[in-house]
């Protein structure tokens, strides 16, 4: 009697009571190559520069600073911030770039205000001498300094009004007329010691109304007279 090949038993595989077979992992299927090596990773990639975001769409773009933006009302301090003193630009006022009196032009009217002054005191002098009966030919003319200061004093005034450097220029030069025929007096004198004094005194004197004339006749005094009419 032949005997009949009893198929294998199955295998069984013991369960642990700790590992259930729900929480077993189930073995690779066939043909599925598990690397032995994790797999390498290079560098990282590199980033690029960030977008550029554009204004929100419905808004308009930003305004230049100081200025509102575009489809806002202007405040209404702005016009008065824009036309306030402290931002108006600085220029120079003075002529030949303004109306306003040059610097020279108050020069020459201060100078033949001193000038005249000056004379007036001195002719003062020589006419309280002369009334007193001490007063010699230079002395006496040197009284005619009076009217001469009298024009310069005058003169120095049109001129910080703008008026007209005709009395100005006219008294100085006559007030160095005056001295001219004082030191010509003290020269026809006999006394030596009178004349040198004299001519040193009128050396002094005429400094201030010759220049006093020269600045009045001046391009820019005139100039600046003349830009008026």
């Amino acid at each position: 009697m032949s005997e009949t090949a009893e198929p294998p038993a199955p295998q069984t595989v013991a369960v642990h009571p700790d590992d259930p077979e729900e929480y077993r992992i189930p073995p690779a299927p066939s043909g599925y190559a598990v690397p032995s090596t994790p797999p390498a990773y290079g560098p990282p990639q590199g980033y690029g520069p960030p977008p550029v975001y554009g204004p929100p769409t419905g808004y308009p773009p930003h305004a230049a600073p100081g200025y509102p933006p575009s489809g806002y009302p202007v405040p209404p301090y702005a016009a008065w911030y824009a036309t306030a003193p402290w931002n108006a630009p600085h220029m120079t006022t003075t002529w030949p770039y303004g109306p306003g009196r040059p610097g020279i032009a108050t020069a020459t009217a201060v100078l033949g205000l001193v000038t005249g002054g000056l004379t007036a005191v001195a002719s003062l002098f020589c006419l309280m001498a002369v009334l007193f009966g001490g007063g010699d030919l230079p002395t006496i003319i040197l009284v005619l300094g009076l009217p001469c200061a009298a024009g310069l004093i005058r003169g120095g005034v049109l001129l910080l009004r703008r008026d007209s450097t005709n009395v100005l220029t006219a008294s100085a030069v006559l007030s160095v007329v005056v001295l001219l025929f004082t030191l010509l007096a003290g020269f026809l004198s006999d006394d030596h010691g009178e004349t040198v004094g004299i001519a040193l005194f009128v050396v002094l004197a005429a400094v201030l109304p010759i220049v006093t004339a020269c600045l009045a006749v001046s391009g820019t005094v005139r100039g600046w007279l003349e830009s008026l009419d």
